[in-house]
């Protein structure tokens, strides 16, 4: 189907990368992938026909850029796939790519990114967010949290729930007060506490129109609230929320959502304008014929359909469970990454994993931290790009 097609997929290191490999291998595309880091696991797939070793977009952007140029020209790529959030980087810098790149343009991306303009963007769609209140100093932040009985609080420009101030829960007290620090240009939402069930969406969009959609909840949580474990479920509102979010905004691209399912519906939560967790459950071929705009049915994965890592699952520091707990827990679900014919990316996720875990040791943080740590975006402004571009085809 996609013989005449070659794509460069890129952040191989983030798991998701692996599936979308594996799906436009299947269908008979050209692959290459891209990452800084010679351990990521989709560089190993025997799916890929090439491999590439770039700049960490969060540390020299324009030069991530470049170099994706550089491949795109020397191996006559067709369409740039970012997965991560090197999808900021690349999207900022694309007049430099000779190439479509799956996403929208930068300022779309940041507007979903900034979750205080997301709110902003729901409560004009008629999508229900939690009563929210923006600090931009610790002052506001202080005064902001004595307004609710239980409130959640976190940077605008953060994910995964890595940096988490909240009241309420088991993770009352993980940050402090006196350790945050809003500004103006990463100003922090103080929310009031939702109750309810954690749910996700992942989609891809085209034109502004969801053409493959997951909706998916995490049965198995890590500490930042992120998918050790993750089941499909029915739609619940999900498909009808990020369609209207995808109209509003044109979209052409990766986009997921967390939510909080209440007795009273669904309450928005973040928007993660990128590839996650549910590109693991759609067959192959739906992933790309969504991707490249051929075929315009609109697709809804069936529910009960269950992934995991089986690397997080056994690592005792994300997760605990007695042995037998543990054994039902393995067998409950496959793992995302890993296949008979493809063992490696599986295996070089486990050896990243320790790689990630030294660095968290080595430079104080968690492992979550040192794993995006060099292709997140924190909303810090990108420089201006030095010289002519090459011209976005």
């Amino acid at each position: 189907m996609t013989h005449d097609l070659s794509v460069l997929v890129l952040c191989g290191r983030f798991q998701p990368a692996t599936a979308i490999v594996r799906a436009f291998h299947g269908a008979g595309a050209r692959v290459d992938v891209a990452d800084s880091l010679e351990m990521a696991p989709a560089i190993h797939s025997n799916r890929a026909d090439a491999t590439h070793l770039v700049a960490a977009p969060a540390r020299e952007p324009e030069r991530f850029a470049h170099d994706v140029a550089r491949i795109v020209t020397d191996r006559s790529i067709d369409l740039v796939l970012p997965s991560f959030e090197d999808t900021f980087f690349i999207a900022r810098y694309a007049d430099l790519v000779p190439a479509p790149i799956f996403a929208p343009p930068f300022d779309v991306l940041a507007r979903l990114h900034d979750k205080s303009r997301f709110v902003e963007l729901c409560e004009r769609l008629g999508l229900r967010t939690p009563v929210t209140v923006v600090a931009r100093n610790r002052a506001e932040l202080v005064a902001a949290v004595q307004r609710f009985p239980a409130y959640v609080a976190r940077p605008a420009f953060s994910r995964g729930g890595m940096v988490y101030l909240t009241n309420h829960g088991p993770r009352a007290g993980e940050s402090r007060l006196e350790d945050c620090s809003p500004s103006d240009q990463n100003p922090w939402l103080v929310q009031e506490f939702v109750e309810g069930r954690d749910a996700c969406s992942y989609s891809v969009a085209r034109d502004g129109r969801v053409l493959l959609h997951v909706p998916y909840e995490p049965t198995i949580a890590g500490p930042g609230g992120w998918s050790i474990q993750f089941a499909t479920v029915d739609d619940f509102g999900s498909l009808e929320a990020a369609q209207r979010v995808a109209a509003e905004l044109g979209i052409t691209g990766h986009i997921g959502f967390d939510y909080r399912r209440t007795d009273d519906g669904l309450v928005m939560i973040e928007c993660n304008p990128r590839c996650s967790a549910g590109a693991f459950f759609p067959p192959g071929d739906w992933i790309v014929e969504a991707m490249v705009g051929r075929g315009g049915e609109q697709r809804t994965v069936s529910p009960g359909l269950v992934r995991q890592y089986d690397a997080y699952l056994l690592d005792r520091h994300l997760h605990r469970a007695s042995p037998p707990e543990l054994v039902r827990e393995l067998l409950r679900g496959q793992d995302a990454l890993f296949d008979a014919h493809d063992v490696l990316p599986a295996l070089y996720f486990l050896l990243a994993r320790r790689h990630w875990s030294k660095v968290a040791r080595e430079e104080h943080v968690t492992v979550s931290q040192a794993f995006v740590e060099d292709v997140a975006w924190d909303g810090t402004p990108m420089p201006e790009p030095k010289g002519p571009g090459i011209g976005n085809s």
